[in-house]
């Protein structure tokens, strides 16, 4: 991504966000792309290093960013790290819950109680607790403020032998529409966006493949995954002023993918 621009990107200029899974692939391309919005940026990753190597990317880029480790599973460290960022910030007023992952293709006659768990942990717990405790803090201070889980097209079209992860996704997105009728009246906007494939750092190798490259320019109508600025652009959008009649939606970033 280029150096942040000033000028158009001022939508978020007194903004705050936390953004969770941010240390690598589509969460860093949505917090680069926030801090180039004019947000500052809490990037948080389950590994200290990640996060402050992308809070340093935004900095580097003269955005303004720190970076906070965070295991979203640990209910008591999100709590920690929304005060850190808090008081770092002046307040958080935008968070986008990135942080996720699917478990290994396994077929659902194999799937035991702890991939089970881990994966509704990840994917969908974390997130419920994480809303809560931000949006307790919003209604504590008569604050609005947005909030943007990011999904999946698999909530809708079911990935093949990933039964637990598409049920979570699919989970996020009821979840999402659920909070957004409670949270209406204190001005706090609820949104998803659902990407399809998607190319970041971590999934290039997968789309490398001219097997899979035939594959998708089969089942993807533009031809081919996004790119994770595409996916960026929507969360940036449901952070802005543009969407500020939004709430209890879900935006699909897939190229046509679930139209198959």
């Amino acid at each position: 991504m280029s150096a942040i621009n000033r000028g158009a990107g001022q939508d978020l200029a007194g903004r705050t966000a936390l953004v969770t899974g941010a240390g690598q692939g589509l969460g860093r391309a949505i917090a680069l792309s926030l801090a180039a919005a004019g947000a500052a940026v809490v990037v948080t990753h389950r590994r200290a290093d990640g996060a402050k190597a992308v809070a340093d990317e935004i900095a580097g880029q003269g955005g303004r960013a720190t970076g906070l480790e965070l295991d979203v599973t640990d209910l008591a460290a999100q709590a920690h790290v929304l005060e850190q960022g808090a008081a770092w910030g002046g307040g958080v007023d935008l968070l986008v819950n990135c942080a996720g992952g699917m478990h290994p293709f396994t077929p659902f006659l194999e799937v035991g109680e702890d991939t089970f768990d881990a994966t509704l942990a990840r994917n969908f717990k974390s997130a419920y607790f994480l809303c809560q405790a931000f949006a307790k803090r919003l209604v504590a201070a008569g604050a609005p403020g947005r909030i943007v889980n990011i999904a999946s097209t698999a909530a809708a079209k079911p990935d093949f032998q990933l039964a637990a992860y598409n049920s979570a996704k699919a989970a996020l997105v009821q979840f999402g529409r659920s909070i957004a009728v409670e949270l209406a009246p204190h001005g706090i906007l609820v949104n998803t966006v659902a990407p399809g494939p998607v190319r970041t750092t971590n999934t290039e190798w997968i789309y490398d493949n001219p097997q899979w490259q035939k594959v998708l320019a089969q089942r993807v109508p533009l031809g081919g995954p996004a790119q994770a600025d595409d996916v960026a652009a929507a969360v940036v959008f449901l952070c802005g002023p543009g969407s500020r009649h939004m709430t209890g939606s879900t935006i699909t970033v897939d190229g046509g993918f679930t139209c198959g």
